[in-house]
């Protein structure tokens, strides 16, 4: 069945030139080229399905433009190869309807492409619900203009971010062809004074206090660790607001028999005094401690026991004067008096020698304290409180983004500290009888005032979407103001449940010149036109493990007026999905067991919230997701199927080429 060669010597350069083409587009050769090129991609797609999942294929190969490219190529090749050979004799039934078939089931895959729906149904028992969630996010901008004039709302602002984080595209995975799938990078709406800017985007995330910093100490050389990397002891700090200051306050964990102590000077001069500010054994303790206090740089050192009481003195090479007038003891606190000039103003210093992190300084005088005492070995209520033991105080130093990490040890009778490198290099922590221990920053995490940060997650293939939280890092522009911040995204919930208003790392507001801008990111959602209703949740674990072996629904589908649409309910597991066709609009949905949620227990948050004015909340809440598929292209696709499977079995099983011209007698 060769085509025909349409192109002849004698038509003009223009005529040849669209009837080549033509027959290049009909020609056996530019499909085996769209073959081999389709097979290298399908082998593509399915390594990385098998390795980052479904949402991953669809965003990087199924759904990009150059595989649509591919398929309507593959598309005018089949119709022009059937096309060229018309008219048609009887022996190429077969052929046309094998092509007919081709064409029908490409149709139904660009159908079920652009109009599928694949989204999840989060359903807590006894709760029903309509609306399901996309893996997807968008923009919304609320814009409240003056006093007097009602808020409009601007949504959705399309945003295609794609499955991993943005860093990752070109540090992990810049061997695969992402960069030909799009992303909304730069500027995703700009319209009347309002612009906002995507800058950087998290697939999956968390969110951490800051200032804070994780630390481990340890060392290698300890037998014992896991892999032989030797034995290390985590840390995490992270300052926490004090609600009668109404500031940061100081946060402290023990750790290998020593505390660590994290807390943020106030100021370059309070940093510099934090260094400044250790003793000299050769001055010696006493029995309330070596007092040192850092003016103008310098540190001056005194034995608590030799000026308490006494009058007021000046500090050598300065013009203070200073008068030490009490110590408590249950405290290991003194008090102490500075004045700058004989007719200057006092200012008081309190300095706490095992809570360095509120001792209260001089700054208006440039006085900064701290008190060391040496203790013998501390009795059960002193180590209780922290005393008589090593110690290491940290502090974040600097502002304006030009932060960094101060440290100072402290082992009796001997201090020593430095910077402390943000990177991960070791500095020394405390000696052992075993050894030596090392001090290691894991994580940094700098801020001029306590707020919530947020740090990426690695990609995790086998986490469902809506356990993931999803945050773009946006710059939002109203009438010239513009303001740049992490945007987490709204989580998605259970039905029916309400976690309340958006907190404040969900919905960031700019105020501009005569109105404010609000903006967060919604996920995606579908109302499928009918509730599913969750009357039991059902989930078993492997014998001796956690690992469910077993999950599964009972649900019904009502309509908009309560009423059930199907006689009794029925049940949907992990491997037997449920096909319901909605009454009202005819779409044929089918409903997946896929994964679950919880379970939350009485106390947890999120229990407390989800049955919040319940009368009689469970003893136990679990929610089931379920996975909504709504196939456009699943009847064209079976026609096309059918028409293939015809078409072949008519060129081949019912040997086709009978109702070709038959030979006469004797003719050979």
């Amino acid at each position: 069945m060769a085509a025909r060669r349409l192109v002849t010597p004698d038509q003009p350069p223009a005529v040849r030139f669209v009837l080549g083409v033509y027959e290049f587009l009909a020609s056996l050769r530019f499909a085996v080229i769209l073959i081999a090129l389709l097979a290298i991609v399908l082998g593509l797609g399915t390594f990385v399905e098998s390795g980052y999942g479904t949402e991953a294929v669809k965003f990087g190969v199924w759904n990009t433009w150059w595989f649509t490219l591919l398929n309507a190529l593959l598309g005018v090749s089949i119709f022009c190869a059937a096309a060229i050979r018309y008219p048609w004799k009887r022996h190429q039934t077969g052929f046309v309807i094998t092509h007919i078939g081709l064409l029908v089931l490409l149709a139904g895959c660009l159908l079920s492409q652009r109009g599928g729906i694949d989204a999840q149904i989060p359903l807590l028992e006894g709760e029903q619900g309509s609306k399901a969630f996309e893996d997807s996010h968008h923009f919304t901008l609320e814009v409240s203009p003056a006093a007097g004039r009602p808020s409009t709302t601007i949504e959705p602002i399309e945003f295609r971010s794609g499955p991993f984080n943005w860093r990752e595209y070109w540090q992990q995975r810049s061997w695969l062809p992402w960069g030909l799938a799009p992303r909304d990078t730069g500027v995703v709406y700009d319209d009347d004074g309002i612009r906002l800017e995507v800058l950087d985007f998290y697939a999956d995330s968390t969110a951490a206090l800051a200032p804070s910093v994780k630390l481990r100490v340890g060392s290698d050389s300890f037998a014992g660790g896991a892999g032989g990397r030797g034995v290390w002891m985590p840390a995490e700090l992270a300052l926490q607001p004090d609600p009668l200051r109404a500031t940061e306050m100081r946060h402290r964990a023990t750790v290998g028999g020593g505390t660590l102590v994290f807390w943020k000077t106030a100021s370059q001069a309070e940093a510099d005094a934090f260094l400044a500010g250790l003793p000299d054994p050769e001055v010696g303790y006493g029995d309330k401690g070596q007092l040192v206090l850092v003016a103008d740089g310098t540190a001056h050192r005194y034995k608590v026991d030799d000026v308490l009481g006494k009058e007021r003195f000046a500090v050598e090479g300065t013009d203070l004067f200073v008068e030490v007038t009490d110590f408590e003891p249950k405290l290991s606190a003194t008090r102490v008096r500075v004045r700058r000039g004989a007719e200057g103003r006092d200012e008081e210093l309190v300095v706490l020698a095992d809570l360095p992190e509120v001792t209260i300084h001089a700054p208006r005088s440039g006085v900064y304290g701290t008190l060391w005492i040496e203790r013998a070995l501390a009795d059960a209520a002193e180590r209780m409180q922290g005393k008589g033991r090593s110690r290491i105080d940290i502090v974040q130093a600097g502002s304006a983004g030009r932060h960094e990490l101060l440290y100072r040890t402290w082992q009796q009778p001997k201090a020593f500290g430095g910077r402390l490198p943000a990177d991960g290099g070791p500095v020394p922590a405390f000696s052992m009888p075993m050894g030596a221990l090392e001090l290691r920053v894991d994580r940094f995490l700098p801020a001029d005032a306590l707020e919530v940060a947020t740090l990426p997650l690695p990609f995790a293939k086998e986490k469902a979407a809506s356990a993931k939280r999803r945050a773009a890092r946006v710059r939002l522009t109203v009438d010239g103001v513009a303001e740049e911040f992490w945007l987490a995204g709204l989580p998605i919930q259970p039905a029916q449940a309400s976690l309340g208003p958006p907190g404040p790392t969900e919905r960031r507001t700019v105020e501009g010149r005569s109105r404010t801008v609000s903006v967060m990111l919604v996920p995606d959602a579908v109302d499928i036109g009918f509730d599913v209703k969750l009357d039991n949740f059902e989930r078993r674990l492997d014998p001796g493990t956690s690992q469910a072996s077993h999950f599964s629904s009972v649900v019904e589908f009502l309509n908009a007026s309560g009423s059930p649409l199907v006689k009794r309910p029925v049940t949907i597991t992990m491997n037997a999905p449920v096909d319901f066709s909605d009454p009202a609009t005819g779409r044929s949905y089918r409903l997946f067991q896929e994964s679950f949620m919880g379970p939350w227990l009485p106390g947890d948050e999120l229990f407390e919230q989800f049955t919040k004015g319940r009368k009689d909340p469970p003893d136990r809440l679990e929610a089931s997701v379920l996975t909504v598929n709504y196939d456009p292209g699943r009847g064209v696709k079976y026609l096309g199927s059918s028409l293939i499977v015809i078409g072949i079995f008519t060129m081949f099983y019912m040997r086709a080429y009978f109702f070709g011209p038959r030979r006469q007698p004797g003719v050979t």
